[in-house]
């Protein structure tokens, strides 16, 4: 009988390691700086734009997209004073490196 359980401890144990190697990692990040109320976020594939509270009365952002083996994406947006939320999205086929949101005025 501890034989039986010894193997199914074993393969549980593997296949618990299989599951964590095959399992990509996610993690996420936002750039320290708020721009007028607005900044980036990504996580492993995906960024977004993202306000909360935007101060002035209408606001023009260019978010750019640093994807990792692929062209990067840079896209206008404008949303208005006291918008709160995501205003624009972006997937990256690979990795993403980073979102940045910076002011068009």
């Amino acid at each position: 009988m501890q034989g039986k359980a010894a193997k199914g401890a074993v393969i549980g144990i593997m296949a618990a390691t299989a599951i964590g190697l095959a399992a990509p990692i996610s993690s996420a990040s936002a750039e320290s700086e708020w721009e007028h109320g607005c900044r980036g976020y990504w996580y492993t594939t995906s960024g977004h734009g993202y306000c909360s509270n935007a101060t002035w009365v209408v606001e023009r952002f260019q978010v750019t997209y640093d994807c990792n083996a692929q062209v990067d994406t840079q896209r206008r947006k404008t949303v208005r004073v006291g918008y709160s939320g995501k205003f624009d999205t972006n997937e990256c086929r690979f990795k993403i490196n980073g979102t940045d949101v910076s002011n068009t005025y």
